[in-house]
């Protein structure tokens, strides 16, 4: 049993390098791709060049000196891109040819993996090879164990994207952006920095063992002056508004939008004490004080939006209170100060009985 399952890792891994070996062959495909690319376009530039050397005569010629001038100013522009793509186009033509690697070499490699790094593990299926670093702890901040893992289906794509992720296995991540799991890895992507010419050659040429080692050891130290969030601020949490990082005791929580805020951007409601952002609270017009939502209502009257201690029991706010006393008090010192009407004085012959002879 124990020899049958030799056999099978053994076979297990001769795909795994022959899958390594084609993603090699597709990587080579790719640079051959990308120098024939750069020619075509350089092709073109210099295509553009002689016809601009065509008008830029014709308008000399013709003494139209403001076409030339034109031409002449569009060759000056266009000169400094020239030369900055011929250079790129030198280094890539210039640069050594990297020799595919043996099948046997290859086999070489993941067995140099087990003995100095530790167990690798691989998906066939997924065409994935993956290391697992020891628990990496950065000035006494515990980041945990990460996951290399080689996308073997992306190498073909190294100049233009990084085929491997770094992922955190227990993740304590930057309290500003939880994308960041590490000071140098942000969305599974490490920063390479001065690594990232070693880390493509060691892919290039299939020395896996150098690739994982170069990855874990980057993970192992901390650089300051290029980090994604520096150590110093790795607990604090970032203010939702103002984007300032506080530490996670002195940041706020709004319970109305679910976001957390530093102090200068966040308050409390006057009247319940619920921690509230300034985008949340509301400032009632009567007592200009913040109130959160909840603790708001609309005048019956005037319809407009109060706090809940500038309301009366009639439904009213204050102002409108006001005002209607101020109308009472105005009816009735009118209704005082106007003259009381004297009774009618009636004529003499009123209420006399006529008499008939």
């Amino acid at each position: 049993m124990r020899k049958e399952k030799v056999m099978k890792k053994y076979r297990n891994i001769i795909k795994l390098s022959n899958l390594l070996l084609d993603a090699l062959n597709e990587l080579k495909t790719a640079r051959l791709q990308k120098i024939q690319a750069s020619l075509e376009d350089l092709s073109c530039k210099c295509r553009d060049a002689t016809k601009d050397s065509h008008l830029f005569y014709v308008a000399v010629e013709k003494g139209w000196f403001g076409s030339a001038e034109k031409i002449r100013t569009r060759v000056n522009r266009n000169l400094s891109d020239f030369s900055c793509h011929l250079q790129r186009f030198k280094d890539l033509v210039s640069s050594d040819e990297t020799k595919l690697p043996k099948l046997s070499c290859i086999f070489a490699e993941l067995s140099q993996i087990d003995q100095d790094i530790g167990e690798y593990q691989f998906d066939l299926k997924e065409k994935t090879i993956s290391v697992i670093t020891e628990s990496i702890t950065l000035e006494d901040i515990p980041l945990g164990p990460f996951e290399i893992k080689l996308l073997l289906n992306k190498i073909s794509k190294l100049y233009t994207d990084s085929p491997y992720r770094v992922i955190a296995l227990e993740p304590n991540p930057a309290g500003s952006d939880s994308c960041v799991t590490h000071p140098h890895v942000s969305s599974e992507k490490l920063c390479e920095g001065d690594g990232h010419v070693a880390i493509r050659k060691a892919i290039e040429q299939g020395r896996l063992c150098d690739f994982f080692t170069m990855v874990a050891n980057i993970l192992q130290t901390y650089n300051p002056d290029s980090p994604y969030v520096s150590l110093d601020e790795w607990e604090g949490v970032c203010c939702y508004d103002c984007g300032y990082t506080v530490a996670g005791d002195e940041c706020y929580y709004c319970e109305y939008c679910e976001r957390d805020y530093c102090s200068q951007c966040s308050t409390y409601c006057q009247i319940c004490d619920t921690t509230i952002c300034l985008g949340c609270s509301f400032e009632c017009p009567d007592c200009e004080q913040p109130v959160c939502q909840g603790c708001t209502v609309t005048c019956t009257e005037c319809e407009e939006t109060v706090c809940k201690d500038c309301i009366t029991e009639e439904g009213i706010c204050n102002r409108c209170q006001e005002e209607r006393k101020d109308k009472q008090n105005e009816e009735k010192k009118k209704e005082s100060t106007e003259p009381t009407a004297s009774p009618a004085v009636q004529p003499d012959s009123v209420g006399q009985a006529i008499v008939h002879a």
